[in-house]
C-alpha cells in the first residue's frame, strides 16, 4: 500500500501505538517486529482474514499481507486496503490535518503525534468508546 504524501510524516510504530486501541481485540501488536495484525472484512462483509501489517524501514509504503489466501480479488484486495487506509489515517485529508496541528503544536511534530489509530469502520469504534467509558 503506497503511502504517497503520507510517507514523510508517517511511522506505524507511532501511529498504532500512541493510544491504547492497539492492545484491544482484535488488534495484536508484535514489538519485535513492529507488525500489526487484526482481521479485517472482505468485500462480501461477510469473510473475514487475518491481515498482517508492517511498514519496511525506510520505504514509502505498507506492506499488507492476508494470512492463509494466496488470492485476493480486486474488490476483496480494495476492501482491505480501505480499512487499513481508515485505521491508519492515510488519505490526503488526514495529511493535510496532521500538517495544521503540527503548524499550531510543533511539539507533536517532534514526537510524532497527529495520528489516532482508530478501527476499520465507525461501528467498531463506537462500541469500543461505549464500552470504554468509565472504565479505571
Amino acid at each position: 500500500m503506497e503511502l504517497g504524501e503520507n510517507a514523510k510524516s508517517f511511522k506505524l510504530e507511532t501511529a498504532v501505538c500512541n493510544h491504547g486501541f492497539f492492545m484491544m481485540a482484535p488488534n495484536y501488536w508484535i514489538p519485535t517486529t513492529k507488525t500489526l495484525r487484526r482481521v479485517l472484512r472482505l468485500s462480501d462483509s461477510i469473510t473475514c482474514v487475518t491481515v498482517s501489517i508492517s511498514h519496511p524501514s525506510n520505504q514509502n509504503f505498507l506492506q499488507v499481507e492476508v494470512l492463509g489466501m494466496d488470492k485476493l480479488s480486486s474488490q476483496d484486495e480494495e476492501a482491505i486496503l480501505s480499512q487499513v487506509g481508515r485505521m491508519l489515517r492515510i488519505s490526503a485529508q488526514d495529511q493535510r490535518n496532521i500538517e495544521e496541528f503540527h503548524k499550531v503544536n510543533p511539539q507533536a511534530k517532534k514526537k510524532g503525534f497527529g495520528r489516532l489509530f482508530r478501527s476499520p469502520t465507525l461501528f467498531e469504534d463506537i462500541i469500543k468508546s461505549i464500552l470504554l467509558c468509565n472504565c479505571p
